[in-house]
């Protein structure tokens, strides 16, 4: 979604105890056999999530972060809902827009529903405040899972960074692409079950959150 209008995210996040999960994940007969012989992809991202001095947007349950893909400098604008996360599984809207670069007070961003949405909340000319920030390296694969559901399966492999403290991350996500959703959770649940995967409580904000100051906030 690059024009910041407001999108339904649908995915299952999963947590993995280390690195070697990720790779069995990755080799898993499976996972490969859904996704028909598409290789994976890899992606490093770089994110930062910022607020006004007085959180304006945790106030109203609201995220905002500017994301980097090193490998071509793109950069990504993305503000986040409260939604719901339970058992792994989370619903939240979503506006995410590609920008030239990230600013410093939310008045600078792109005309656009994003800034719009941004702007209804909080205000627009003080200087922002970076939380958190994320590093990892993404393995992305698309997964035909019948009765015409899609589904990105997504490995991270990073870091979570806040407060000057640091939370290792290994990460499996699914997020619904097409179709019913309801194939998706099925595959979600055999893969916990094949690699001992952890249900995720909180997101990586969240868990930054954590780090910063001890609280989950609303994510």
């Amino acid at each position: 979604m690059t024009d910041g209008q407001a999108i339904m995210e649908k995915e299952v996040k999963l947590t993995a105890a280390n690195a070697a999960t990720l790779d069995g994940v990755m080799r898993d007969p499976e996972v490969l056999a859904k996704a028909g012989g598409k290789p994976w992809r890899s992606r490093t991202l770089v994110s930062t999530y910022l607020d006004t001095p007085g959180q304006a947007l945790l106030t109203h349950k609201f995220g905002f972060r500017f994301r980097r893909l090193s490998e071509t400098g793109e950069w990504k604008a993305c503000l986040k809902g409260e939604g719901k996360l339970k058992d792994g599984y989370s619903v939240r809207s979503e506006w995410e827009q590609n920008v030239p670069g990230p600013v410093d007070r939310f008045s600078l961003l792109p005309e656009g529903s994003l800034r719009q949405q941004v702007l209804a909340v909080a205000p627009g000319g003080e200087l922002l405040v970076p939380l958190v920030e994320t590093a990892f390296v993404r393995h992305i694969l698309v997964l035909s899972l019948g009765d015409d559901s899609l589904a990105e399966l997504a490995l991270d492999q990073g870091e979570i960074r806040a407060g000057g403290k640091i939370f290792p991350l290994f990460e499996v996500e699914l997020e619904q692409k097409a179709g019913r959703v309801e194939p998706m959770l099925d595959f979600a649940d055999a893969l916990r079950h094949r690699h001992a995967l952890k249900a995720s409580q909180h997101s990586k904000f969240a868990l930054g959150l954590q780090l910063l100051h001890g609280d989950w906030g609303h994510w």
